[in-house]
C-alpha cells in the first residue's frame, strides 16, 4: 500500500525545513574550520563511511552529477582532506580515499553537530531519537533508489496512480 500524495504533501514541509536547517548548521559548523569546505562535507562523509571508491561511484552513491563531485574532490583534495591512487583493476581510473587529516576533520565536524543535535533536542529521550533515526534512515534509502530509478529511467516514478 503506499502513501496517498497528499499526505506526501504534508511531508514535503518538514522535508523543506530539515532541508534549510541542514544549510544552517554546516554553515555554523565549518565556522570553526576552515580547513573542511562545507560543500564537501557529505562527499567527505561518504569517503570515510563508504571506504574508498571512484568518483563516478560518488556522483551515483549521492545522486549528483559527476561534474559536482569533481569539483569537491579538488577541493578536499587540494585541502590533504582526500587522497587518490590507481585502481589496480582499471589504471585509468583513481580510488579515492579521505585521509587522516581528513578523518579526523569530520570527526570534529560530526561531534560538533551531534553536540548542537543533543542540545536542539533535548526534550527528546534517546529512544525517540532512535526512533527518528531510523525512519530517517528508512526514508533516505527509499529515496535514494527511488531519485536513482528517475536518473536510470527520465518520467518513470511520477504515475498519477498514486491518488
Amino acid at each position: 500500500m503506499r502513501p496517498q500524495v497528499d499526505t506526501c504533501e504534508e511531508l514535503l514541509r518538514p522535508l523543506r525545513s530539515l532541508l534549510g536547517l541542514k544549510q544552517v548548521s554546516l554553515h555554523w559548523a565549518n565556522q570553526k574550520n576552515d580547513s573542511l569546505p562545507a560543500a564537501a562535507a557529505g562527499l567527505l562523509s561518504e569517503l570515510v563511511h563508504r571506504g574508498e571508491c571512484r568518483s563516478c561511484d560518488l556522483a551515483q552513491h549521492r545522486v549528483v552529477d559527476a561534474s559536482v563531485v569533481s569539483r569537491q574532490v579538488a577541493q578536499l583534495e587540494s585541502s590533504g582532506l582526500i587522497a587518490r591512487r590507481p585502481d589496480p583493476d582499471d589504471r585509468r581510473v583513481s580510488l579515492l580515499h579521505a585521509t587522516r587529516e581528513g578523518e579526523l576533520a569530520l570527526a570534529d565536524l560530526e561531534q560538533r553537530k551531534s553536540r548542537w543535535l543533543s542540545h536542539a533536542l533535548r526534550e527528546w529521550d534517546d529512544h525517540e531519537v532512535r526512533q527518528l533515526a531510523n525512519l530517517l534512515q528508512s526514508a533516505s534509502t527509499d529515496l535514494r533508489e527511488a531519485a536513482q530509478e528517475l536518473m536510470d529511467h527520465p518520467g518513470r516514478g511520477t504515475e498519477e496512480g498514486a491518488r
